[in-house]
């Protein structure tokens, strides 16, 4: 005989992930999450397409890579003795863009344009 799957409600999949019941219906319809519709607005999903779900959207599996390069001894593209510039020495970060970006919306000017007056 077999086992019938453990199904859950989008209720359910949304309180284990902790994410709004409308996404979960979401995912659901743009067949991001497999499920099954049992009526015009009722879906289960199979705990085995929950699990899936899970591993397919984990970096776990890229942070695990990262760290097994490390144990075995890969490194980066970084000539020798070569260091990696700190993110924030760089001019053209995503934080310094950002605040730029807000200045020219607000109208104010940069303190580098002020000092030059």
């Amino acid at each position: 005989m077999t086992e019938t799957p453990h199904m859950l409600t989008p209720r359910d999949v949304a309180g284990i992930l902790g994410v709004h019941q409308k996404t979960v219906h979401l995912w659901l319809r743009n067949g991001k999450l497999k499920g099954v519709k049992i009526s015009y607005r009722a879906w289960r999903i199979p705990q085995s397409a929950l699990d899936q779900f899970i591993e397919q959207n984990s970096n776990a599996k890229s942070q695990r890579g990262t760290e097994e390069q490390q144990e075995a001894g890969i490194t980066s593209s970084l000539p020798d003795g070569a260091t990696p510039e700190p993110f924030a020495d760089n001019h053209d970060s995503p934080q310094t863009k950002m605040k730029h970006y807000l200045r020219d919306i607000m109208g104010e000017q940069s303190p580098e344009k002020n000092r030059s007056k």
